[in-house]
């Protein structure tokens, strides 16, 4: 999960502004897409990060010359597995995170449909609560021995 870092620079076209969405846009239409982070505004020209999974990219515009100076972080892919189950909502300037917390969403609505009606299957299904009981404290007990071992190792 070691990031390769890298520098490059992007000269801006005269006709383009130098707003942080337009740098980001010209950035995205380089394959330098994510979400924009915090933006730092100075007489010289802007500091602002982007982000996505796999690749984190600090800019440095400079008004005079009107190039962005880019450090370029990637990382592998359980890095990007890591930052993905760290992200949550849809609005994202980056298209496929948003695609991921929809699925995300989705999902979880499933496993809540799924555990609200077993719940009520065992409550209408009488023969099936001996076994459900015996499976829950089951689950139960091996869920807290987990958590007990997590906790102390």
């Amino acid at each position: 999960m070691k990031p390769t870092v890298s520098e490059t620079r992007v000269t801006l076209a005269p006709d383009t502004s130098d707003d942080p969405r337009a740098i980001a846009r010209v950035l995205r239409s380089i394959g330098r897409s994510g979400d924009i982070g915090e933006v730092s505004a100075s007489k010289a020209g802007y500091k602002f990060d982007v982000a996505r999974p796999g690749a984190y990219y600090e800019v440095d515009y400079a008004r005079a010359t009107r190039e962005a100076k880019l450090r370029i972080q990637t990382t592998g892919f359980m890095a990007v597995l890591n930052r993905i189950h760290h992200l949550r909502g849809v609005g994202h300037d980056y298209a496929p995170l948003n695609a991921w917390g929809v699925m995300i969403s989705l999902v979880s609505a499933g496993l809540i449909l799924l555990g609200v009606t077993g719940i009520y299957l065992w409550f209408m299904i009488h023969s099936e609560r001996t076994i459900g009981v015996a499976l829950l404290a089951i689950n139960l007990g091996i869920c807290v021995t987990l958590m007990v071992l997590i906790r102390t190792a």
